[in-house]
């Protein structure tokens, strides 16, 4: 998993999910979300670069399928593979498994407009 904008490796995310699937939750300054457009090859420290393709939900705690796919050349999406997004409020988590290959990663961004944050309210009225 690597920022959008670090230049180009042979990064591979394979050995970070060497054990199975896992939910991750992204923060700091590498960035806090999958993006969801290509960002073109030789980027996020590798040369296929992982985006997600699908509906992000947007109700608090769901959790939708979704594909992320892999950029190589003039394909935005060479190779895919499916995950889980879940809206957390104000963050999403990802439920992810190794790339389909090596020199693939996970790219990560601080979007504009970052999920917003849900919350529900009740109100009760005493009657006298």
């Amino acid at each position: 998993m690597c920022l959008v904008n670090q230049s180009t490796s042979t990064g591979c995310d394979q050995s970070s999910f060497s054990s199975g699937p896992q939910w991750v939750r992204f923060v700091g300054e590498g960035g806090t979300q999958i993006p969801t457009s290509a960002v073109g090859s030789n980027r996020c420290g590798t040369q296929a670069t992982g985006w997600y393709s699908g509906e992000m939900p947007n109700v608090l705690d769901t959790t939708t399928n979704g594909t992320v796919c892999f950029e190589w050349s003039s394909n935005t999406c060479n190779w895919n593979t499916k995950i889980l997004v879940t809206n957390c409020g104000s963050y999403y988590v990802y439920r992810l498994s190794a790339s389909p290959g090596c020199s693939m990663r996970y790219c990560t961004d601080t979007p504009s407009d970052p999920t917003t944050t849900t919350t529900i309210t009740t109100t009760e009225s005493n009657v006298s």
